[in-house]
């Protein structure tokens, strides 16, 4: 037999909260305290994930350690890795971004990993979908993965989002755009535009931010980052982000991505009245026999 293929998934969890107003990823939303990524690594667990790396800011590494080990599913390694905050302009406190994320995990990945965001529910089937590409002949070191959400999925019926717009040919990822604003309205989702509304196709693939990686990626992260650096001049709005990464990189050749459909449901947390909504679906799913009542330990 061969050698089992030990898979990472990266969970992002340093962010701010700024629309949300507090630590989404610390808000419990189980009936017994837990975390919305408590369901993400229970279902990682299930597919054949065996560690997980959270990329955490300081400021909350001990409540975040104490929260996270009451949960944490048998058989899956933690490592936290941080994200710093040194080095920010003035007037700037929230991290550079998802790409400074990842590149916060070199030195903890190794093999193939999947990353994912701390305060977001993908599915079962999205996370399977995942793993079974990290340990198939297809991916390698320049063959990437997105599970392709399709945007009827992907909103919330509280307020605008921020989605990664994709443009797919063959089942690969040629085109990304981050496009924000966007929400339901009248039954149509689109962005408001000088007074009219733009509609958006509700089939259109979007990118949550589940992608799948081979350690080739840090060397890209390294360099595109000190270019980004150098080319901000300190702008404390700019992002270093994940999207923007994987399309420079499609762009200049050096990567393709596999986009893998999911007809998964999203559901998360932006607004603080999201809280309800991913607490009653996390509640039906329990009833439904998705998930055990207690994920405790």
């Amino acid at each position: 037999m061969g050698r089992r293929t030990e898979t990472t998934i990266v969970i992002m969890a340093a962010g701010m909260g700024t629309r949300y107003g507090g630590l989404k990823q610390l808000d419990p939303v189980g009936p017994n305290g837990e975390l919305l990524i408590h369901y993400t690594l229970y279902d990682a667990a299930r597919a054949g994930f065996s560690r997980v790396v959270f990329v955490i800011r300081r400021d909350f590494e001990s409540e975040f350690v104490d929260r996270i080990s009451r949960s944490m599913p048998e058989g899956i390694t933690a490592a936290y890795a941080h994200q710093d905050l040194a080095d920010l302009p003035e007037g700037r406190k929230k991290p550079w971004g998802t790409g400074h994320a990842v590149l916060a995990t070199r030195g903890f990945v190794d093999g193939p990993f999947g990353v994912v965001n701390a305060d977001d529910y993908y599915g079962r089937n999205a996370v399977s979908s995942l793993h079974s590409f990290l340990t198939s002949p297809d991916h390698n070191e320049k063959t990437f993965a997105m599970i392709g959400y399709r945007l009827k999925n992907t909103v919330s019926p509280h307020g605008a989002v921020t989605r990664g717009v994709c443009g797919v040919r063959d089942g690969w990822l040629h085109d990304i755009v981050e496009t924000g604003g966007i929400e339901v309205k009248n039954g149509r989702i689109g962005i408001p535009r000088n007074g009219d509304f733009a509609v958006l196709d509700p089939e259109s693939f979007i990118s949550m931010n589940m992608w799948g990686f081979a350690p080739s990626l840090y060397g890209y992260l390294d360099t595109l980052y000190r270019s980004f650096r150098d080319a901000v001049n300190n702008d404390p709005k700019a992002e270093f982000l994940i999207p923007e990464v994987v399309k420079t990189l499609i762009t200049e050749g050096k990567i393709r991505v596999k986009v893998i459909n999911t007809s998964d449901q999203w559901f998360g947390m932006t607004h603080p009245e999201d809280r309800a909504t991913v607490t009653a679906e996390i509640s039906r799913m329990i009833e439904a026999g998705v998930y055990p009542r207690s994920l405790a330990r």
